[in-house]
């Protein structure tokens, strides 16, 4: 969806609550693991501050602060749950697009937390996204594993383009997630 206003909280519950519960791929769950062939991969992997630093990472996760901090309104802000269908704002020049995924699976272990969501009907991408903070030794360390595909004429139109912006926002993701916990 295209809006030249940001939209309201109503409105996003209302965008929420109409969205099918089909995701736009069979692949579900498949950043655990094996990633699926024909779709775009990414992998990032990066310390972001002292393992000392875990628990409020943890916070930062379920508050969706690596997405927030990244200049996107979420709704609801509700920790991660499997299930869990969240809308997803992003300012696009002079408009709004606000797109929606389901969370489905999360992690919950002493040393690693977090999430993977996929991508419902209207989102620019057909794919998943994973979001996990670990303990590696001293360090805290952030993992991104995303694979994706165009899912809208526009993003296909907007090849290079719109793959840099992919690119970016995983970036603006990791930065994000170091500001939170510093």
């Amino acid at each position: 969806m295209i809006t030249l206003r940001a939209p309201q909280a109503d409105s996003l519950a209302a965008f929420v609550a109409a969205q099918p519960p089909d995701l736009t791929y069979p692949e579900v769950g498949a950043t655990r693991g094996e990633l699926p062939a024909g779709y775009t991969i990414d992998r990032r992997r990066e310390p972001v501050g002292p393992a000392s630093a875990f628990d409020r990472a943890r916070i930062a996760i379920d508050q969706w602060q690596m997405q927030r901090g990244a200049g996107m309104t979420v709704h609801p802000i509700e920790r991660p749950r499997e299930g869990l269908v969240v809308a997803l704002v992003a300012k696009v020049g002079p408009s709004y697009a606000t797109s929606a995924c389901k969370v489905v699976y999360t992690i919950d272990e002493p040393d690693r937390y977090g999430f993977g969501y996929g991508t419902l009907g209207d989102h620019p991408v057909s794919g998943e996204e994973r979001f996990v903070v670990e303990r590696a030794g001293d360090q805290l360390v952030v993992e991104l594993v995303a694979f994706s595909r165009p899912n809208s004429l526009l993003f296909r139109l907007g090849g290079p383009i719109a793959r840099r912006k992919q690119l970016a926002l995983g970036a603006a993701y990791i930065d994000a997630l170091r500001r939170f916990v510093a």
